[in-house]
């Protein structure tokens, strides 16, 4: 089963009987209350039926909080907001619940909405399939999670990207703890959790890339990305662009085999121009020969 709530989401509309039984007496808050209260009725019904011993349950949210909701949206500490490649656009909690997951356990391996896919499979013992209903060779970006929730093993991701609306190379990329973020989209978060609706850019804002000086931030220590160590006098953590511009290009060498799918939706994003479409049939052509590269920047 598949259950999605509206709960939590723009417009905040908690049922009459939840109406300011939160302590804040906020709307956000009232429909936290109802949320819990319907899932704790499911969870008891999976009870009741003698299903709890034979059934997985996952609990988890879309993306990062709109930018007009603040303060009641939640994302606090993270930095930035839905469609922005910070921490605050996409961190997300998630839960598990089901035979062998031992309760109260707490995990920070890198890990993403990506993996249900893999992982409801392995715990049924399915396999995913090769080709998809044209034929065609068809790739998931998806890992088999489950030796991280039964405690039997570490996430099999050491990497993860970050993508706003139709980018193809990654706005930010991590690997390991370290993040660079190459697009500040949001007004390089400065306003991104303001009172005021209309100084709150996150996705609404344009997009602003800074090309191989990207922000480094190291999320064990600072995942509010408060700290960019890409040239500090005492963090100079320049080094880590290596290993995240070797990860990027790995990922977009896939694309020559798994070429990019239509988008869902597509929207009026300007005129297309000469000089873009050359570009993009370099790209094209330089992505068959050795995928992209991302150099260091040089001198000071």
């Amino acid at each position: 089963m598949s259950i999605n709530f509206m709960k939590v989401h723009q417009p905040n509309l908690p049922a009459p009987e939840f109406q300011g039984k939160s302590l804040s007496k906020s709307k956000y808050a009232d429909s936290v209350v109802e949320n819990d209260a319907r899932i704790g009725r499911i969870m008891d019904k999976v009870r009741a039926l003698g299903l709890d011993k034979s059934t997985y349950v996952f609990w988890t949210s879309d993306n990062g909080a709109w930018q007009d909701v603040y303060p009641d949206a939640g994302y606090a500490p993270f930095r930035g907001t839905k469609g922005t490649d910070r921490e605050g656009g996409s961190r997300v909690p998630s839960v598990a619940w089901g035979p062998g997951i031992k309760g109260g356990g707490r995990n920070s391996e890198i890990a993403g909405g990506l993996d249900y896919m893999a992982t409801f499979a392995a715990l049924a013992g399915a396999k995913l399939p090769d080709n998809d209903r044209e034929g065609k060779p068809i790739s998931f970006d998806s890992y088999d999670m489950s030796p991280v929730l039964f405690g039997k093993g570490k996430s099999p991701r050491d990497s993860w990207f970050y993508f706003t609306e139709d980018e193809l190379t990654p706005g930010a990329a991590r690997v390991g703890h370290y993040k660079a973020v190459f697009n500040l989209r949001g007004d390089d978060g400065e306003k991104t959790g303001g009172l005021a609706v209309d100084s709150n850019l996150g996705w609404k804002g344009p997009e602003s890339y800074v090309a191989t000086v990207s922000q480094v931030f190291d999320l064990w220590q600072d995942p509010q990305e408060r700290y960019d160590i890409f040239m500090n006098n005492y963090t100079e953590h320049t080094w880590v662009l290596v290993t995240i511009n070797a990860a990027v290009k790995d990922l977009m060498k896939t694309y020559i085999k798994y070429p990019p799918r239509k988008p869902q939706g597509e929207s009026y994003t300007g005129p297309i121009t000469l000089s873009q479409y050359e570009r993009f049939k370099f790209v094209r052509e330089n992505l068959a020969k050795e995928g992209i590269q991302l150099p260091l920047p040089t001198g000071n």
